[in-house]
């Protein structure tokens, strides 16, 4: 069985703080292997990237950080993650809490089919929030650098804006609940070229108060804005099953430049078959 590796320079965050741990999670569908054996930890105020092949439990081990995968019937996750000390999977925590603070952001673009303004007000609603909503809504979009293309057209469909603005709606309604951490599952890739460089430089930005994980098949995206980088691998068994596995998880740049493992060496100088 491989084992993940982990590079020196990775362990602990300038702060020492971790944000979220696993702890050999495994990931089940039915009678189902998804995901095998997966360590690694997620330091705070970083941009972690997701990358391998399709199959390779990526967007899978993503889901199980805020407890998505439990909307699928028949999911079972074993091992532990923690979110700081708190076992995410305690029978004491409840999982729309933890989808407060762990917030996401999918592939495609999924305004509600509401205002702009009531894109981001909704959650803010729904939690009961007591402060200024008209505040909230004009922070959450200028945060996620959509402010000054909407503030005149609030109350328009969030429907009708452009699908880069569009993705950027979804963020700014995704950080109106005031999160910790983001994912994002593939959040570029039905975009165009500029849209995809709006989206990267937000990230940069918004790291600066939140941690992200993001799922890429882009190598040039997961090498241009992450911290860390994690390299799932999948083995198939005799009856055509996938399973998926962390390979190895460090510095993006020790990833890219100096990788420990040959699988992970060969798929990102594109040798991998």
């Amino acid at each position: 069985m491989n084992k993940p590796t982990f590079a020196p320079e990775v362990a602990p965050s300038p702060n020492g703080e971790i944000v979220i741990k696993a702890d050999n999670v495994s990931v089940f569908y039915g009678d189902f292997l998804a995901v095998r054996d997966v360590c690694l930890e997620i330091p705070k105020h970083k941009i972690v990237a997701f990358i391998g092949p399709s199959g390779c439990g990526k967007s899978t081990m993503l889901r199980c950080f805020n407890r998505m995968n439990e909307l699928i019937p028949g999911t079972k996750v074993e091992g532990k993650i923690t979110f700081y000390e708190t076992d995410l999977y305690g029978s004491d925590v409840d999982a729309i809490s933890v989808r407060r603070k762990i917030g996401m952001v999918f592939q495609k673009p999924n305004p509600f089919p509401k205002s702009i303004y009531n894109n981001i007000a909704y959650g803010a609603w729904v939690n009961h929030y007591q402060g200024d909503m008209d505040e909230l809504v004009e922070r959450s979009l200028r945060r996620a650098f959509l402010w000054d293309e909407v503030k005149d057209i609030l109350y328009q469909s969030g429907l009708d804006l452009s699908g880069g603005q569009q993705q950027r709606l979804c963020i700014a309604r995704a950080i109106a609940i005031e999160p910790e951490i983001l994912l994002m599952d593939e959040p570029c890739s039905a975009l165009d070229p500029i849209s995809t460089k709006n989206i990267e430089d937000l990230m940069q930005e918004l790291k600066q108060r939140y941690t992200i994980i993001i799922v890429t098949h882009n190598m040039q995206q997961a090498a241009r804005i992450s911290d860390l980088t994690a390299f799932f691998n999948v083995e198939t068994n005799d009856k055509g099953d996938k399973t998926g596995y962390l390979v190895e998880y460090a510095a993006t740049k020790s990833i890219f430049e100096t990788p420990q493992q040959q699988a992970t060496l060969d798929y990102v100088s594109g040798r991998f078959s």
